[in-house]
């Protein structure tokens, strides 16, 4: 068991907690809407903002005890009616990049675990290395989210936004999009990728520890060659099942 040492457990728990911190959403709190584009969602200028995602988003209530708009978790996300209309090129290549980023750092992280048990080549190390960060930048490069129409548009009629129009509205502005709960967990993704990736590829290769067996002195020496040099042991296991040929000439009486 741990063949590497306790020097593959920090990049293991990096690269977990990266990848879990990936997957940590709902599907509609990935960023917050605000300005006309919540109107375009919802078809009612009564909603100050809306919670939205890459396949639905979820309207806040209002609580009148406390005279405020808060969003209820627990209720369920409402998927867009026309995604064929909202999600733009920005949106589907953040969807695309973002689904990358969890393959490769779910692969890395599968790869570094199986270090607990297997013994990793440093080749196979140094492609942890690489594939953590790729998983980063990847994740880095989800956040083009941020420059779709939805978060930019000036209309509130979604006919207009279907068409292409956009109207200067002085007395609200354009939609904006925040970081809210998704995203910020990428963000922390991101970094926990990149941590890992500079761990590894800075840090030298953990040497696997030899196991030694109980044995005397010399088999003890034999025992530690064979596992650390897996080539040397085919080599002897083949010359020991040599055998000397049999003389076949003639044979010579001695008087």
């Amino acid at each position: 068991m741990m063949p590497h040492g306790g020097q593959i457990v920090f990049p293991i728990t990096l690269m977990t907690l990266g990848w879990v911190a990936s997957l940590t959403h709902d599907g509609c709190d990935y960023a917050r809407l605000t300005g006309p584009g919540v109107e375009i969602l919802t078809g009612s200028a009564s909603f100050p903002y809306v919670d939205i995602g890459m396949s639905a988003y979820r309207i806040p209530q209002f609580y009148p005890a406390t005279n405020s708009w808060r969003v209820a978790y627990s209720s369920d996300c409402v998927p867009y009616t026309h995604f064929e209309i909202i999600a733009d090129k920005a949106w589907i290549a953040s969807e695309w990049l973002h689904f990358s980023s969890v393959v490769v750092g779910g692969t890395v992280t599968m790869f570094l675990w199986s270090g607990t048990c297997l013994t990793l080549r440093p080749s196979y190390w140094r492609f942890i290395g690489f594939g953590a960060l790729v998983a980063s930048f990847l994740q880095m490069c989800s956040f083009v989210f941020f420059s779709t129409r939805l978060c930019h548009t000036t209309t509130k009629s979604f006919l207009d936004f279907e068409s292409g129009r956009e109207i200067e509205l002085t007395d609200v502005g354009t939609s904006s999009c925040s970081l809210f709960f998704a995203s910020k967990c990428s963000i922390a993704s991101m970094c926990l990728y990149f941590a890992a990736c500079l761990v590894i590829l800075l840090n030298d290769y953990p040497t696997p520890v030899p196991k030694l067996i109980a044995h005397d002195d010399d088999e003890e020496r034999v025992t530690m060659v064979r596992q650390r040099y897996p080539k040397i042991r085919t080599r002897m296991m083949k010359l020991s099942n040599k055998r000397p040929p049999e003389f076949t000439g003639p044979r010579r009486d001695v008087a």
